[in-house]
């Protein structure tokens, strides 16, 4: 069975135009994370075709049931593409464990599943603004919840954070289910990722969130438009990028103009 959910999810391809994985990761920045309970290669696909302008400039990855695509070497701990070898070994890399949608999900005996977890809740304990698109935190899975509500409550900058929740589930649902995550009202329910405040403010949701609500000096929208090629997503994004060069470079703030 492994064998042949392998051999299917391997054979997956994007198309050439843009989807909603590339836009993803162009709308985010390297201090941003993308964790992924999806065993198919479309994430790191989106990944490897926009990295173009440097791995700097895109965000995390983590893939928290293992994926086709990924491969470890658990000896260096080394992980990359799947049919690459170890940087440090030479050995092919073996695949990496693939948990299943069961009630009883082991998060930690697998060094490679466990470091992906490590990996997001890192970042959990230290997020500002949470994005949650399309996953439903079912209560039977009761290690995943644990493992995230833990440090999320121990989050420094709980009081001040935000989450936004994309799903066509009905509000009152999803209000029911995310509950334990959320803070007074500091939080965003929608239905569709380009209505999402991360694609209304790509590559500066942060801080435009930031400056909204701290600084009572809220930014024009600057939505990222739908494209037909890559080349055109990968183009807008571009002045984006050169400012976040020139502009942390010298320790300066952005300047919430679009496209600026």
């Amino acid at each position: 069975i492994e064998q042949q959910t392998f051999e299917y999810f391997s054979s997956l391809k994007l198309p050439d135009t843009p989807t909603i994985y590339d836009y993803l990761v162009l709308s985010l920045r390297g201090k941003d994370l993308i964790a992924s309970f999806n065993w198919d290669p479309f994430l790191l696909q989106a990944y490897r075709r926009n990295s173009g302008r440097g791995a700097a400039s895109l965000p995390v990855i983590a893939f928290l049931h293992g994926n086709v695509s990924i491969g470890v070497c658990h000896t260096d701990k080394v992980c990359g593409l799947n049919g690459n070898r170890c940087s440090k070994c030479g050995v092919p890399f073996a695949r990496s464990k693939l948990l299943y949608p069961v009630k009883q999900k082991d998060y930690s005996s697998d060094p490679f599943i466990a470091s992906e977890w490590a990996r997001l809740r890192d970042h959990l304990a230290r997020a500002y603004f949470l994005t949650i698109f399309g996953y439903s935190a079912p209560k039977t899975d009761v290690e995943a919840r644990r493992l995230m509500l833990e440090v999320w409550r121990d989050n420094h900058h709980l009081e001040l954070a935000e989450v936004e929740i994309l799903d066509i589930k009905s509000r009152d649902e999803l209000e029911k289910t995310w509950e334990e995550f959320f803070v007074k009202q500091h939080y965003m329910v929608g239905t569709e990722i380009f209505g999402s405040y991360l694609l209304q403010h790509p590559r500066r949701s942060c801080d435009a969130f930031a400056a909204a609500t701290l600084m009572c000096s809220p930014w024009h929208d600057n939505p990222f438009p739908k494209f037909g090629s890559l080349a055109g997503a990968q183009e807008w994004v571009g002045p984006l990028i050169e400012e976040e060069t020139r502009l942390e470079e010298q320790s300066e703030p952005f300047s919430g103009k679009p496209l600026a």
